[in-house]
């Protein structure tokens, strides 16, 4: 129908309607170009409402959905690839990943490149505190003998006392594992972030069953960031995404208890 049509009109308007339908012609045919797509290691850990990697491998928690929020503001595309946290890291540095999501330049892992990694502004900030059973707060500190740890994570602070044989770690693979192991004695203080504390303990409907001790570890500000050794230029975009969608990003943070 629309070539007869076509025969209607003059013949300079008739060159028109041909290099038109040509142009339509050749758009349905052409592919569009896909957004670029990136590699992002994160841990394979449960540490929710921060991060947590599902039974069937899905990645979710407030860090999904800030850097899902960040993909569509920069019309990109992420892949999340949970490791385990020491392969994480090497695979990382061998170049095999684009992003990692938690680092931070305070951690000092050995095999860690120097000078290349470029860091963005932090992503959350939260208070890591160690907890105890309210009938153990301000007990002498060498009474803590058994402390947890999320399993993966490094008790970094706590490496001079285990040098010298006067804490043992345990570890559990989830921070509700940690609290049930508090709980039922079996260790004498859980490490974790207070807000992801405050969760699991909610969720066991027991707010108030553990406190924490300062003299074991006196609050204090830690901070995740979001690092890549391969694209600087996409944690300078991420850093003005930040930026530009406070709102946004403040708004995740409330909806996920941080």
């Amino acid at each position: 129908m629309l070539i007869p049509l076509a025969q209607c009109f003059p013949p300079s308007i008739r060159a028109v309607w041909f290099l038109l339908l040509a142009a339509l012609s050749l758009g349905a045919v052409l592919p569009v170009a896909a957004a670029p797509l990136y590699r992002v290691g994160v841990e394979d850990v449960d540490y929710y409402p921060i991060y947590a990697v599902s039974a069937d491998n899905q990645y979710r928690g407030y860090a999904r959905a800030l850097l899902d929020l960040f993909a569509a503001h920069a019309d990109i595309q992420l892949r999340y690839v949970p490791l385990p946290v020491r392969r994480l890291h090497h695979n990382y540095w061998a170049g095999r990943l684009d992003l990692i999501f938690p680092d931070s330049p305070r951690w000092n892992e050995t095999g860690k490149p120097q000078g290349v990694i470029t860091y963005s502004q932090p992503l959350l900030t939260f208070q890591d505190v160690m907890l105890v059973l309210p009938g153990r707060l301000g007990q002498p500190r060498e009474r803590f003998r058994k402390l947890g740890f999320v399993r993966g994570f490094t008790p970094w602070k706590f490496q001079p006392e285990i040098a010298a044989g006067l804490v043992e770690i345990h570890q559990a693979p989830s921070p509700e594992g940690l609290i049930r192991m508090t709980l039922a004695g079996y260790i004498d203080g859980a490490n974790m972030a207070r807000q992801v504390a405050r969760y699991h303990l909610g969720k066991l409907e027991r707010p108030d069953a553990l406190v924490e001790e300062p003299s074991l570890l006196p609050s204090s500000d830690s901070r995740y960031y979001l690092s890549s050794i391969r694209h600087p230029e996409l944690i300078q975009r991420f850093d003005a995404f930040l930026h530009s969608e406070r709102q946004a990003v403040a708004a995740l943070k409330a909806k996920y208890g941080l």
